[in-house]
């Protein structure tokens, strides 16, 4: 049920070169140190990490993938969610629905704003409706995820790509997790979503020795790409998170 899809964003950079002067790679080093020294990125000791809220009140992308049906603004049930559309710094942006079989329209893939969506147990309300399902229409490329795509409800490819900056929960889900040290810990099993955000990244840390799921607080920018695809770099250390406690069977937290 996992579909692909995309948002884009483009970056350049020039230096120049003299012989008394910095290279051009030590020129984008230092641009890239001074950037990164201007994104406030706190981390949260595990020593002040508790699953409570976490268990009250957060959403699961994975069971929303697999399990949620999306229902139109008059409760019809009229397809799925596809993926999500999240900003590297952990905002949801938009819902990517599977919507087709009624009111004449074939497979279609919409992208919906987060804000515009409203969940509950097993299930999403998108506003699409039969009156207003001819109104929507694509911007740009809908292969491609604008800026300007999670603005507005668009029809979108079932096969997006995203730019930088931009991330979709199936490419994140199933990638490594790896502790400092670039020590691998295990794999992304799930992301939980918490007031419009991913609060938590959970970690099934079979493969580390440590069986079970984890769940570790949202780090801003922790994901990048690695060899083999997209990472996510935890900012702890195994002192750290030796004697971490699991979350409940199977791995989930027992949200809605």
């Amino acid at each position: 049920m996992r579909s692909k899809l995309l948002t884009a964003s483009l970056v350049a950079l020039a230096a120049g070169q003299l012989w008394a002067q910095p290279s051009a790679a030590e020129t984008a080093k230092e641009q890239t140190a001074k950037n990164e020294q201007a994104v406030d990125i706190t981390v949260v000791p595990l020593g002040n990490w508790r699953y409570d809220d976490l268990y009250a009140g957060a959403w699961s992308a994975d069971r929303m993938l697999d399990e949620f049906a999306v229902y139109g603004e008059e409760g019809e049930d009229i397809g799925s969610i596809e993926n999500l559309i999240i900003g590297d710094d952990g905002q949801v942006l938009a819902i990517i629905a599977q919507v087709g079989g009624f009111w004449d329209i074939g497979d279609t893939h919409v992208s919906v704003p987060f804000d515009q969506v409203e969940l509950a147990p097993g299930e999403a309300r998108i506003p699409l409706t039969e009156d207003n399902a001819d109104d929507y229409s694509i911007f740009g490329d809908a292969g491609f995820y604008y800026e300007e795509t999670a603005q507005n409800v668009n029809l979108v490819d079932d096969d997006l790509e995203t730019p930088a900056g931009i991330l979709k929960a199936t490419d994140l889900i199933g990638d490594y997790a790896y502790l400092s040290g670039n020590l691998r810990y295990g794999y992304v099993s799930d992301l939980l979503i918490r007031d419009g955000k991913v609060a938590s990244v959970v970690v099934n840390a079979a493969g580390y020795g440590t069986p079970g799921y984890y769940a570790y607080p949202y780090t801003i920018h922790g994901w990048g790409r690695g060899v083999n695809g997209w990472r996510y770099d935890l900012p702890y250390t195994e002192d750290e998170v030796r004697g971490q406690r699991r979350m409940t069977e199977p791995g989930l937290a027992d949200t809605r």
